[in-house]
């Protein structure tokens, strides 16, 4: 097989689209459920520390840098702790695709498709996604272009339709919760940040230049910061924090309120077009990645083995995950937000301890010194 090989930008633009699409309203919406105001405030304190967790990722990732994580672990701890690593994180991205599937089935069920069975929406989106994992990794990371471009159209039309209605007063007082509060609640962006962390551990090893890698890590978090935390800070300002308590999809309540001309009063549709390469892109790494992490413990060699059942796996998963909305914000309430938590910190920081105090670490380091000299 080829080897697959992704350039510096493609995976700079990777990491927006591996964070946007859930985070902007269905993360601020959950998030606001348990602080209200100080909604975009938690979110800001979650991704100061998820691009700490993501840098350590990055750093373990280029010291045994021609391995996944699975192969870390495997490297560092043993073989079958590797499997079971293996086989947890394969469990984890089909939740993870599962929770970004959801996404825009519940945009298009809930605004567009009202009449049209969930199910329905499910499967069509799962074939899509599956098709990209057939095509590979490759060709769909090259859709992160269109995709982070549709991410700033987004941002940059809903705030010139909204900014009319801002009321700062909704943002006051600030930290009004208590910084305990807002501490706790950060850990909802880690539904997200989790998802991003775990893939680059998976995706890394194409990277065809990691010369500070860190860098570029760290200015693609913060670029996705920036146009992430803006959309709780506007949802706030225009419909404040006990609108956003209501509504499952809060984005598409801050887009209806949005009025760029008086010839285009609602643009919802529009919106989700710009929406819908970063949520493809976003789904189909993270059915991938759960493909991929099958056939590193399985030794599988061909992916039409495992793509096609995992589908089937998939289905059900999505369906019944989001067939009530309700039960979908509970389960990003709990236990998701935690499982992330525990994933995304508790796996690097363990291999990073048992890589430094087994020595690998600094082995690994002088394996790659000598490779690339």
């Amino acid at each position: 097989m080829t080897k697959v090989q992704i350039d510096r930008m493609q995976y700079f633009l990777l990491i927006p689209n591996l964070l946007f699409p859930k985070a902007i309203g269905i993360t601020a919406g959950v998030t606001a459920r348990r602080v209200g105001g100080d909604a975009w405030t938690a979110m800001a304190i979650g991704f100061a520390a998820g691009t700490l967790m993501l840098l350590l990722i990055v750093f373990l990732s280029s010291r045994f840098s021609k391995l996944t994580i699975i192969g870390i672990v495997e490297q560092v701890i043993g073989k079958w702790p590797g499997k079971l690593a293996g086989l947890m994180l394969a469990a984890f991205f089909s939740l993870g695709f599962a929770v970004s599937a959801n996404v825009m089935t519940l945009h298009l069920k809930e605004y567009f498709l009202i009449e049209t069975p969930f199910l329905v929406i499910c499967l069509i989106y799962i074939l899509l996604c599956m098709y990209g994992v057939i095509l590979g990794i490759e060709n769909i990371i090259r859709y992160a272009l269109l995709g982070f471009l549709g991410c700033l159209l987004i941002n940059v039309t809903m705030i010139f339709g909204t900014i009319g209605d801002f009321e700062m007063i909704n943002l006051l007082p600030l930290f009004d919760r208590g910084i305990v509060d807002n501490l706790a609640a950060s850990i909802y962006v880690f539904g997200d940040l989790a998802l991003a962390a775990m893939a680059i551990g998976m995706i890394f090893p194409m990277l065809n230049d990691n010369n500070k890698a860190g860098r570029l890590t760290f200015w693609a978090m913060a670029v996705s910061a920036v146009i992430i935390i803006t959309w709780p800070v506007l949802e706030l300002g225009v419909m404040g924090a006990g609108a956003m308590e209501q509504y499952v999809v809060v984005c598409m309540q801050q887009i209806r309120c949005a009025q760029l001309t008086r010839f285009l009063p609602r643009y919802e549709l529009i919106m989700v077009f710009f929406f819908t390469f970063s949520t493809f892109v976003q789904s189909a790494t993270l059915y991938f990645c759960a493909m991929y992490s099958i056939k590193q413990i399985s030794g599988i060699k061909k992916d039409w083995y495992i793509v096609v059942p995992l589908s089937l796996v998939l289905v059900p998963i999505t369906y019944f995950m989001a067939k009530d909305h309700n039960n979908y914000v509970n389960f990003l309430d709990y236990p998701w937000a935690q499982i992330c938590l525990a994933v995304s910190l508790g796996l690097p920081l363990l291999l990073f301890v048992m890589a430094l105090f087994s020595g690998k670490l600094m082995t690994a380091s002088s394996a790659n010194n000598s490779t690339g000299s």
